[in-house]
């Protein structure tokens, strides 16, 4: 399925940052590799040879130049931004589109929060499935809630789901508002306003001038329409000079918009790490306004 499909390949890409030494890393995450498919395992089996993994990263880097670099950095940005969060006595995390995101097992902290995991019916019961025939099982912190944001209401899922919209709440939104229409991205930046005030939301997204103009992203344009032959398309994006007012006019307060400059500053350098990060996606860490 196509969007299982998406959630294996993400798996894969934070099993590969596994294979880096611990020193080199921007997380661990000895999980992921467990949900991974086949096919993705075999690759990840192979990359066990130091030969072969540094050519498989120097291709990924010639076919899909700071891609992976993007995937592995917005994945510790998110990683900080839960720990912070659970710091300043947050109650709640709730991902929105968690596909099969191992965090709820390998940051400790969460064992002490009430984890919702939000995605399409078929990847959350995979998921699921796959969590079940884990020695440690499913943490009795974790909820599931299976939902598609183009067609059923959030509020009423989470809601069924026994969420409290006045506790102290993380939204996570990795890797999805591309791939929703407008209606249900400013529904869910809506819903997201309606909750307690200081409740935070950090999300990706794409340019906008990416889907408007591909032409002037030529190597980008061929990753998305390799992504569109896997039957999924982008068909969203915004504008990071618009987003401080895009956002305020659902409720929310802009806290800081992140890209490839500040990760470099933030996780590249420190641990010495040359790689490139695609400049086509940013994140997003924004406040409930009062």
């Amino acid at each position: 399925m196509k969007s299982t499909y998406l959630a294996d390949q993400a798996a894969g890409t934070k099993a590969t940052e596994y294979m880096f030494p611990p020193e080199m890393r921007l997380f661990d995450d000895p999980y992921s590799v467990q949900f991974c498919s086949r096919s993705v395992r075999f690759y990840i089996n192979i990359l066990k040879s130091k030969l072969v993994f540094r050519w498989m990263i120097r291709l990924i880097e010639k076919t899909a130049p700071g891609v992976y670099g993007g995937l592995v950095c917005r994945n510790r940005y998110i990683d900080d931004a839960i720990k912070e969060a659970i710091k300043a006595d947050f109650e709640v995390v709730v991902n929105l589109g968690g596909g099969y995101d191992t965090r709820s097992l390998r940051i400790e902290e969460m064992s002490d929060i009430t984890y919702y995991h939000i995605d399409l019916p078929e990847v959350v019961e995979s998921f699921k499935n796959k969590m079940e025939e884990l020695p440690s099982g499913i943490p009795n912190s974790v909820r599931f809630v299976p939902i598609d944001f183009n067609r059923q209401d959030l509020e009423h899922e989470l809601e069924r789901a026994g969420y409290d919209k006045m506790k102290k709440t993380l939204f996570i939104w990795e890797g999805v508002t591309q791939y929703i229409n407008e209606e249900a991205l400013i529904s869910t930046f809506k819903y997201i306003a309606s909750t307690k005030t200081g409740n935070r939301v950090t999300f990706t997204y794409v340019l906008k001038a990416l889907l408007d103009n591909p032409e002037e992203f030529p190597i980008y344009s061929k990753v998305v329409k390799q992504i569109e032959k896997r039957g999924v398309k982008w068909i969203n994006g915004l504008d990071p000079d618009e987003l401080r007012d895009y956002l305020k006019d659902y409720g929310l307060n802009l806290i800081e918009d992140v890209g490839e400059a500040e990760y470099r500053q933030r996780y590249l350098l420190p641990i010495g790490r040359d790689m490139a990060v695609m400049p086509i996606e940013r994140i997003v860490l924004a406040e409930v306004r009062d």
